[in-house]
């Protein structure tokens, strides 16, 4: 967040009360120093880098450092507008590595921040000089001019020559005087607010992030956020996963091999019994068979293993419906990624069995690029509205979440097509 460029207020009589007036004088005498010093060597830093760039090998090198550079002494310029003027300046953020010593270079060459920095320091090498002459002719002349009637008489001729003006009476001298008092109590303040200013806006405008650039890093941040969030419940989705088929349902299947032996060794003796054994074992072979479609709507092992397409075709092989299955996804997607593609697949013919009834049933998944389609048509009754089905809701929103689109076309009697794109980039 940017503070007031100067928080200097602006009422003559206000400013000679306030510290800032005498603090923003001290930052734009500074700029004299920074143009001569850390000024100079930014701007010959950047003459080098045009000039070692044609060279291949020897510029590469250099235009890294020469960014990296140019961002440190803009930092250290924003350190000096926060202590003398209290302005904050959000830093521009340089380039981050793009893996490859040559990208690196590209990129610190293009890179916009530099180059608003050094333009920066660019602009203030002119600026400093009029500072140079502004601040003596404000905080200096007056008093010497104020002190006139004291000393006017002591020149040659007896009189002072002040541009086109002659002083050469007490009368005109005091005049001078009561003109520079009101311009040092009045004009001298507002001058140096005014300058403040100006050198605040320029670093504000050149040193720090705009406002579309603020929100675009906070848009990168909650994207980040966002996948992070994405991936931890994918990946405690597959811990859940393991947990459920490692523990309980090994557990659940122990049992029941125990209560089929009880109930062999059993045979024919005690019949109320055998039929609770029997009751027993039967509830056992379901909770199994449950587990096993839960560990399967959690995250099936087989897709973290081989990917989209033998879990996909484990899919269709248990569908009622026929399904044509055709999986091209090279490169793989991550993890996140195929487990929403998996998703979708999964409530999309668990729909077609359920509603649509339809005799055929089609399944597309393709890499085309940074994005994943998915396409799922049947030749049902249609009718499937998004807006209704609490299953097609949940699909939306979870596509959604990794910023992809979930699109259903279903008009009655035509069948249902659904086409899901995610980015996998």
């Amino acid at each position: 967040m940017t503070v007031a460029a100067s928080p200097v207020p602006w009422a003559p009589w206000r400013l000679w009360r306030s510290p800032y007036l005498w603090l923003a004088t001290i930052h734009l005498i500074g700029d004299a120093v920074v143009v001569l010093t850390s000024g100079l060597l930014v701007l010959a830093t950047v003459l080098v880098v045009l000039l070692a760039w044609p060279l291949g090998y020897v510029g590469i090198p250099l235009s890294v450092g020469a960014n990296r550079f140019v961002y440190l002494v803009a930092g250290w310029e924003r350190a000096r507008a926060r202590v003398t003027r209290g302005q904050e300046i959000p830093p521009l953020i340089p380039p981050p590595s793009a893996g490859s010593r040559i990208a690196d270079a590209r990129l610190a060459v293009t890179d916009q921040g530099m180059w608003r920095q050094f333009l920066y320091y660019l602009l203030l090498l002119p600026l400093a000089m009029v500072w140079l002459v502004l601040i003596p002719v404000t905080w200096s002349l007056p008093p010497v001019l104020i002190a006139l009637p004291l000393y006017y008489d002591q020149f040659a001729a007896g009189q002072a020559q002040l541009g086109p003006f002659v002083i050469d009476s007490p009368k005109t001298a005091v005049f001078v005087a009561v003109a520079a008092a009101v311009f040092l109590l009045v004009v001298s303040p507002l001058l140096m607010r005014l300058a403040s200013t100006l050198d605040a806006e320029l670093a504000r405008i050149l040193l720090g992030r705009s406002e579309t650039g603020a929100l675009a890093e906070r848009v990168t941040q909650l994207v980040t956020s966002r996948q992070r969030v994405v991936d931890s419940v994918e990946a405690e989705r597959q811990r859940m996963e393991r947990d459920l088929h490692d523990g309980a349902q090994q557990r659940l299947v122990s049992l029941a091999m125990t209560l089929g032996r009880a109930k062999n060794r059993l045979g024919d003796k005690e019949p109320a019994v055998r039929s609770l054994i029997e009751e027993a074992h039967s509830e056992a072979m379901q909770a199994i068979a449950e587990i096993r479609d839960l560990t399967r709507g959690l995250h099936p092992p087989v897709l973290s293993d081989r990917g989209l397409d033998a879990a996909l075709s484990a899919v269709a092989a248990r569908s009622p419906v026929p399904v044509r299955l055709s999986v091209d996804v090279q490169p793989r997607p991550s993890l996140t990624i195929e487990s929403i593609a998996y998703f979708v697949v999964t409530e999309a013919l668990t729909n077609v069995a359920k509603h649509a009834e339809a005799a055929h049933a089609e399944v597309r998944v393709t890499r085309v690029g940074d994005v994943l389609r998915v396409e799922v048509r049947d030749d049902g009754q249609g009718g499937a509205d998004s807006a209704k089905g609490s299953g097609l809701r949940g699909l939306t929103d979870r596509v959604a979440g990794v910023d992809g689109r979930l699109t259903v076309d279903s008009p009655p009697g035509g069948g249902t097509t659904l086409i899901a794109e995610v980015p996998c980039g």
